[in-house]
């Protein structure tokens, strides 16, 4: 997989670390759910090979946005996050 995005500060629920930070990691089921769900109901279109943020809303984050992307070789959406959630991902 790879997805080219420039150094700088990218979205994380209510946080925005430094890529350097970061790491692509596959998007647990539920949330996944949650983000495709949230994406149609936003009119947010989730195409392959192209990074987009999503807003999302819950109870605990009114403001919560993620960086999604979906491979062309895989079915599951990735997501940025902080690398200590890709630990023991291969």
């Amino acid at each position: 997989m790879d997805v080219d995005l420039p150094d700088g500060l990218y979205p994380f629920i209510d946080q925005r670390p430094p890529l350097a930070d970061m790491a692509m990691i596959e998007v647990p089921p539920a949330l996944e759910q949650l983000l495709r769900t949230q994406a149609k109901a936003n009119g947010v279109d989730i195409h392959r090979g192209a990074p987009v943020e999503l807003e999302c809303t819950s109870a605990d984050f009114p403001e919560a946005t993620f960086l999604v992307y979906w491979p062309y070789e895989e079915n599951r959406l990735h997501m940025l996050a902080p690398k200590r959630f890709g630990v023991g991902l291969a």
